[in-house]
């Protein structure tokens, strides 16, 4: 059975949470998730299209599809802005869209300005919590806000874990105080949706990021959405899971699961340099290039994650002045790195040559929780956002390289041998050490085991590799 979150925004840890790459675009002035016309024209736009198609996927007296239930908006009442004239018109887009034909529901926590900003009294207003809260307070404050409280106690999201972000502690949330608050919540009679019951992984560059009003704060969440979960990452049953159906056989009766898989070392992967971000080779066969007179962000040139190389020529030395980059940026010239650059600079002073000025700049996942500034597009968007300057006056003529979001492609077949390019890259590196320092795509091919298919090793590192990507191929 499915409860089906379309959107607009869906949070989930998910890069912009849904959000298209373009929206910032649309307007400088676009306010996101509020009833401001260019905003709410392009949901209603996208909702027209995309609720009709969902109806033969419902549970109901004439389908028998997965879909139990359709979720507005997720948790709108922590939004800062509160527009209850657009969380109003989606409920009633969204319950007029089906007329009866499947359960539209909301979801907030059970804080008051939570429910009195994220909840209709059109549709089934339930809440969310984890193992920290009390529970026979959450669904009375539920209550409140369903019709006199004739509705049943729901929590649509218990979280028996946390989601982690890079450079914290990987989130350790007790089985026996999750088996604990689950059993409070079995024993009220209400009922219980687990988020995440299976941990996953946000693939490629798809994992988002935390933020805060004034741009201040951005934490990036991580690749792996484990989420302490009680099936694991990998698919394996831990031991809160046991704990968990543990209490749910208080109430009802259990399968039995199956077990656990066998886990087998792959060996040692040889990998082998193939391109760097900065040869033309591979900036020709992995991106798109997008030209203008001004750096644009990843938004203006449509890539909604992953790499953009900035390129340009410096007609005379000087210093230049890069503005707040999002999110990391490695800035070459002629090869040679001047700088790394982190998106908590508000500006970066660098002096240059007359030369070739490469600027690689990384995404590490666009906001999507927090308490975010919604009225500047600006604070979403990645890439370079302002001009980079020299003197005073902008830095023209840019080339923009757009490379491949979900994964930096390469090119299995190639005129030149992958060790004749080794051999050059390393004869290279001997004779410029400053080449140890651009990032490099490697290549490897693994021989399969039984049950483990041949697969293509991709990793986007420094010159010593130490982090693997694997493409099954």
């Amino acid at each position: 059975m499915v409860l089906l979150r379309p959107g607009p925004f869906i949070a989930s840890e998910y890069e912009f949470g849904g959000f298209p790459s373009w929206l910032p675009t649309l307007s400088s002035t676009i306010s996101f998730r509020s009833s401001e016309k260019e905003y709410y024209g392009a949901v209603a736009e996208w909702f027209d299209y995309l609720l009709p198609k969902l109806k033969p996927y419902f549970y109901n007296l004439s389908s028998r599809g997965p879909v139990i239930a359709i979720q507005v908006e997720n948790e709108y009442g922590s939004n800062p802005l509160c527009d209850k004239t657009y969380f109003n018109n989606l409920a009633d887009m969204v319950q007029s869209t089906y007329k009866g034909s499947v359960m539209v529901y909301s979801v907030n926590g059970p804080g008051t300005r939570m429910l009195e900003c994220g909840t209709s009294s059109e549709i089934y207003n339930t809440v969310d919590f984890g193992s920290g809260n009390n529970a026979s307070k959450a669904f009375a404050q539920q209550a409140r806000y369903n019709l006199g409280g004739k509705f049943p106690s729901m929590n649509t999201e218990f979280y028996p874990g946390w989601l982690s972000h890079w450079g914290s502690h990987f989130p350790n949330v007790p089985g026996t105080k999750v088996a604990d608050a689950l059993d409070k919540i079995l024993s009220l009679g209400a009922s219980v949706n687990m988020y995440m019951f299976h941990g996953g992984t946000n693939f490629g560059f798809s994992s988002g990021a935390k933020g805060n009003a004034d741009g201040s704060v951005f934490v990036p969440h991580t690749t792996s959405y484990d989420y302490n979960a009680p099936v694991s990452e990998a698919g394996d049953l831990t031991e809160k899971y046991w704990q968990i159906r543990d209490v749910i056989r208080k109430y009802g009766n259990v399968s039995t699961p199956p077990n656990n898989t066998t886990k087998k070392a792959r060996g040692s992967i040889p990998l082998h340099p193939v391109y760097t971000l900065l040869d033309d080779d591979f900036l020709h066969f992995c991106g798109n290039k997008a030209m203008h007179s001004y750096p644009l962000s990843f938004e203006e040139i449509n890539q909604i994650n992953g790499i953009v190389v900035y390129t340009t020529e410096v007609h005379s030395p000087g210093v230049i002045i890069l503005p707040k980059i999002r999110d990391r940026a490695y800035v070459y010239q002629n090869a040679k790195r001047l700088a790394t650059v982190k998106g908590s600079a508000e500006s970066t002073s660098l002096r240059v040559n007359a030369g070739r000025l490469d600027i690689i700049v990384i995404s590490d996942g666009h906001i999507n929780t927090g308490h975010v500034h919604l009225n500047d597009p600006r604070l979403y968007m990645k890439g370079i956002i302002r001009n980079v300057t020299q003197n005073g006056k902008p830095v023209t003529n840019w080339n923009m390289t757009k490379i491949n979001s979900s994964m930096p492609c390469v090119p299995l077949t190639r005129e030149t041998p992958v060790k004749r390019f080794q051999e050059e890259r390393f004869r290279l590196a001997h004779e410029n050490p400053q080449l140890h320092y651009i990032p490099t795509v490697y290549q490897g091919l693994c021989v399969s085991h039984v049950y483990i298919p041949t697969c293509i090793c991709t990793c986007l590192e420094t010159y010593h590799c130490n982090s693997v990507m694997i493409k099954s191929g």
